[in-house]
């Protein structure tokens, strides 16, 4: 076991004496397969276009804040456990420069959410 593995637990143990969110992926999912399913059946091309573009620029808009999510939570482990940057990547199983960067895009979201 590494110290990241031992800091991850007592994180871990810490965690469970908290309720944790009750995500259902698997609602997701099914959400989007059924506006799939109903953009492939609209008669009208053009409106399946125009809703499809819809479609696509909400999963962006999404996808992009869950990457800020991950960001975030990448930078609340480097701060909680005291990491270097190559031991966050380490412990998170990325490279030095990809550790670095969700890093700086911690930072700049929490600039952006201090300044709204």
């Amino acid at each position: 076991m590494t110290a990241c593995d031992k800091d991850h637990n007592s994180t871990r143990d810490a965690a469970d004496q908290q309720p944790s969110p009750d995500i259902d992926f698997h609602a997701l999912s099914q959400a989007f397969h059924e506006a799939t399913r109903a953009i492939r059946a609209m008669p009208e091309p053009r409106d399946a276009y125009d809703t499809a573009t819809r479609l696509a620029n909400e999963v962006r808009n999404k996808a992009d804040l869950a990457a800020q999510v991950r960001a975030e939570a990448a930078a609340r482990i480097h701060e909680a456990e005291k990491l270097s940057i190559a031991g966050l990547a380490e412990c998170l199983g990325i490279s030095k420069a990809r550790a670095a960067q969700l890093l700086k895009a911690a930072r700049k979201a929490m600039d952006g959410n201090a300044t709204k």
